[in-house]
């Protein structure tokens, strides 16, 4: 995509009076009980930039309680504000308008107002720090640069060896992995000048080559770091409009019936005054009728049958009045019947070949089974018949599945809609699949995750068979508040308030329903909260990716809300089957003290089912953060609270060899950081998102302990040596 959406807020729109800022991820769920919000959620953000040009309709869309002070807005007021990230191609163009680092402006924030217009501006005025591997690219560029400049054949070898030499005496000092700060950026730059000055203060070409390729370049990267308002130019809107995405809303209203009567269209089409659901209704068969390139009177017209004629005689007298004298029937003149023959021949064949160019491209996306669809029309009437491989016998659309009719409809709507760009357009579906039985609900979530490489994709749901336990930091929770307006949280730690207004799907979405081992027989593994969850399934994904998962069963982690939920949880499972569920704790003091407890009580005779970290630590207080590469985590941490307080960064002066989080802890009280609740699912969500990135730089011996790790778990033979106090 040319544009990621970073994250989005709604204010004063329906029932929704400040959603707050809300994260964007690849695949983003909604879930929430009915009439809590979430639709107008995804309607607010859809009128941010329409594919369909889907109208701002304040009778509707403002607020009803506060509809009586609408007039004396004018339409000023912001009802949908969003943050997106523009890929480096973009960020370079509006560098290049600006003068300003590429890191600083490829951020844009964008308002739209109820009278459609839209305020720009970028979203940060500095950076507070910058990627080594960025800063390497830098001085990679130089090297490059210098191997094929004119000083190769100007300038002694001797030099050019030395200045060589110097350039990869710079780069070899950057850590790609680490996150440098202004003065160190400074140190880099003064180094060079000083290497100029002492060596090479006269010669002009040497002198100018380092200004083009790397002094104007890395002034740049220190300038970002200093507070200034970049003002956003008209160029660079048009640069933004230019490349942000579309939005592509849908929801089972717009779901297509199999015959469709063809003057009721066309009147449809005409009309100003439809309702949302009429107005769903005609937008799929307006893109119905773009996919079979041709439009309902076209349809109507090619039909038209070359019937026999009636012919009227009349007289005239000698006062200019007519009277009829005769009348007979004359029949369709061979012209007209071939001219009709003509047409429905036409007709027909361009319905058959957009009926097998849909029939092809569907069973790119629906793996539910090889479905053959036909077009057909007769008079005023047009019909959508389906077979499959298993059915052949053609039956009309709205005699399949719900789930099948959802789909279909869904998919011409994207397909249409987005045109030539569908890597850059982001799909908001509402209620997707609430047709489908669970284990299709299931295939879904799949679903959702291969568009969700080439589409950012924002869905609603309140089925917990479509919330993935493997995206848990894409989940924002929503319920109504006592005074009627619609509230969205991200906090899905057992957050009471939400848990009181939104109990099922959010217990759902945080894996206590523990649907998936209900459902599909997966084996469970019980862990102490969210954040474990996160990071035990990227080790998963990591396994899986190496081939080295030898289970048969998928292998669920499920948080039990600290040491106090293990043992409900256990037994909520044992009602299932009679097998004790794997269990991996901390070691700290509350997860030794419950080891002890489970291993007197509930897992007296099978031990070594329940699994300390020490197990592959040693000894400590150590935690399933110590299971991840602590640079990395130390970066992500320090990411939040680089020189606010203190002059010392934490990941400069962290110990690798004691538990990190204790450390982390520690931190933040000696310098005065306050870390909010729930700061450990924050960072295992940051962990989550740069875990592509994180796993090509982890060490074999981190590798090898997740792999043993997942070995555990899904051996039924395990000899895991517990440390006893």
């Amino acid at each position: 995509m040319k544009a990621k959406l970073v994250k989005f807020r709604v204010q004063n729109f329906r029932s929704i009076e400040d959603s707050g800022w809300i994260d964007a991820e690849n695949v983003t769920c909604l879930v929430g009980t009915n009439e809590s919000g979430k639709t107008n959620l995804l309607l607010a953000l859809w009128k941010l930039n329409p594919a369909n040009g889907e109208p701002i309709v304040p009778l509707v869309d403002y607020p009803r309680k506060k509809y009586h002070s609408f007039g004396s807005t004018k339409g000023e007021e912001v009802f949908i504000t969003a943050q997106f990230e523009f890929d480096n191609l973009v960020a370079e163009r509006l560098s290049q308008i600006t003068g300003w680092h590429q890191s600083v402006v490829k951020n844009i924030i964008i308002s739209r107002k109820y009278k459609g217009d839209c305020d720009y501006q970028f979203a940060q005025n500095k950076l507070s720090s910058i990627d080594g591997i960025y800063l390497s690219s830098i001085l990679n560029k130089l090297s490059s640069e210098f191997k094929i400049s004119d000083l190769q054949s100007k300038e002694d070898k001797v030099d050019l060896d030395k200045i060589d030499q110097k350039i990869d005496e710079e780069r070899g000092k950057i850590e790609p992995t680490k996150g440098y700060i202004q003065a160190e950026i400074i140190g880099i730059k003064n180094s060079i000048e000083l290497f100029l000055e002492q060596n090479y203060k006269r010669k002009v070409n040497i002198n100018n080559f380092f200004t083009t390729y790397f002094f104007n370049e890395i002034s740049k990267v220190i300038w970002a770091f200093d507070e200034n308002g970049i003002q956003i130019t008209s160029e660079c809107i048009k640069v933004v409009k230019d490349n942000l995405p579309t939005f592509v809303y849908y929801s089972d209203y717009g779901n297509l019936d199999s015959e469709i009567y063809l003057p009721h269209v066309i009147d449809n089409f005409k009309r100003t005054d439809l309702g949302e659901k009429e107005r769903a209704k005609a937008r799929s068969l307006k893109v119905l009728f773009e996919f079979v390139k041709l439009s309902p009177e076209q349809i109507l017209e090619l039909g038209k049958e070359a019937l026999p004629v009636r012919i009227l005689e009349f007289t005239t007298d000698y006062s200019g009045r007519r009277s009829k004298t005769n009348e007979h029937i004359e029949e369709a003149k061979d012209v007209n019947i071939e001219e009709e023959s003509r047409k429905k021949k036409e007709r027909g064949i361009l319905l058959q070949s957009a009926s097998t160019t849909l029939t092809r491209d569907f069973a790119g996306w629906w793996k539910q089974g090889r479905y053959i669809f036909d077009f057909q029309a007769d008079g005023n009437h047009f019909r959508i018949w389906v077979s499959d491989d298993k059915r052949p016998e053609r039956i009309e659309l709205e005699g399949r599945s719900k789930g099948l009719q959802w789909f279909f409809s869904f998919f011409l709507v994207f397909l249409v809609e987005s045109k030539d760009s569908h890597s850059n357009c982001i799909l908001l579906l509402d209620e997707p699949g609430i047709s489908l039985h669970p284990v299709a609900q299931m295939d879904l979530i799949a679903f959702f995750n291969s568009l969700a490489n080439e589409n950012q994709l924002i869905y609603t749901t309140h089925s917990p068979f479509l919330v993935s336990t493997n995206n848990l930091s894409g989940v924002q929770a929503m319920y109504i508040s006592d005074t009627g307006e619609s509230i969205v949280s991200n906090d899905l730690r057992a957050n009471r308030k939400i848990s009181e207004k939104s109990i099922y799907p959010i217990h759902a979405a945080i894996g206590l329903t523990v649907s998936d081992t209900l459902l599909i027989g997966c084996q469970p593994v019980l862990v102490e909260g969210i954040s474990d969850q996160i990071y035990l399934q990227q080790i998963k994904k990591y396994v899986l990716a190496e081939g080295k998962y030898k289970n048969e069963k998928e292998v669920v982690f499920i948080p039990t809300g600290g040491v106090k939920g293990i043992s409900p949880v256990v037994r909520i499972l044992l009602g299932r089957e009679d097998n004790l569920p794997f269990v991996i704790m901390d070691s700290d003091k509350p997860g030794v003290d419950k080891i002890k407890q489970l291993h007197s009580g509930l897992y007296i005779t099978e031990k070594d089912k329940v699994i300390p970290v020490s197990s592959f630590m040693g000894e400590g207080e150590f935690e399933i953060e110590d299971l991840m590469p602590q640079d990395e985590l130390a970066r992500l941490f320090s990411k939040h609270f680089r020189r606010v307080h203190s002059e010392d960064e934490f990941d400069y002066i962290y110990n690798k060899n004691l538990p990190i989080v204790n450390q982390m802890e520690g931190f933040a009280k000696e310098n005065g950081y306050i870390l909010q609740e729930g700061w450990k699912v924050d960072l295992a969500k940051d962990f989550q998102r740069n875990f592509d990135r994180i796993v090509t730089r982890c060490s074999d011996e981190i590798k090898n302990r997740w792999i043993s790790l997942i070995d555990k778990v899904t051996s039924n033979n395990n000899n895991v040596e517990l440390m006893e106090n």
